[in-house]
């Protein structure tokens, strides 16, 4: 089966195994997608409680804090206020390699200068922000400044998913190439 290109008012006409084959798209689906996107906040979604270390922590416990909990990414604080964000990009890029883990603190590989957004923000202007940015966690912050959480790329999946389950989940990966054989023989 093939991508097919939708425009909203159409009959589609499939060539599969042969035969022809009308397809009638249901709109409502999409309909109530775009409505959600336009008025449902990160809040209405659902996002992770932030799961945060203090500056001066190092970056070995940091590290371990991430594993022993399966997060792809940690906020810092500096105090009670958001400092910066240590993701799984982060430990590729900054401190893989690095000697003495131990000694050096977690404000010295973070990304001090994170895209932020209010935990009130729209899902719309959400998944702007990490698509623009080409970023998976985006910290969600309160009025002061303290972390509310994180909403990922792939919490906003399933969002998107709720909406159009079979189209999401059936997907190859690379939409454009499907296989001329299945995987292994």
């Amino acid at each position: 089966m093939r991508s097919l290109g939708v425009t909203p008012y159409s009959l589609f006409s499939l060539r599969s195994e042969g035969y022809n084959q009308l397809i009638r798209i249901n709109y409502q689906s999409a309909m109530d997608l775009r409505f959600a996107l336009e008025n449902e906040t990160v809040d209405d979604v659902g996002f992770s409680p932030p799961a945060t270390v203090q500056k001066d922590e190092t970056v070995q416990s940091a590290i371990e804090f991430m594993r022993r909990n399966r997060y792809g990414c940690i906020l810092v604080l500096d105090g009670e206020k958001f400092c910066g964000i240590f993701t799984e990009r982060d430990f590729l890029c900054r401190v893989l390699g690095k000697e003495n883990l131990n000694d050096c603190p977690i404000s010295d590989v973070m990304s001090s200068k994170a895209t932020v957004a209010s935990e009130d923000i729209l899902i719309h202007e959400a998944l702007n922000l990490l698509h623009l940015n080409g970023i998976r966690h985006l910290p969600l912050l309160d009025d002061q400044h303290r972390p509310a959480g994180t909403i990922s790329v792939k919490r906003a999946v399933h969002f998107l998913a709720d909406y159009h389950p079979i189209t999401v989940y059936n997907l190859p990966p690379e939409p454009a190439t499907i296989p001329a054989s299945r995987d292994g023989g």
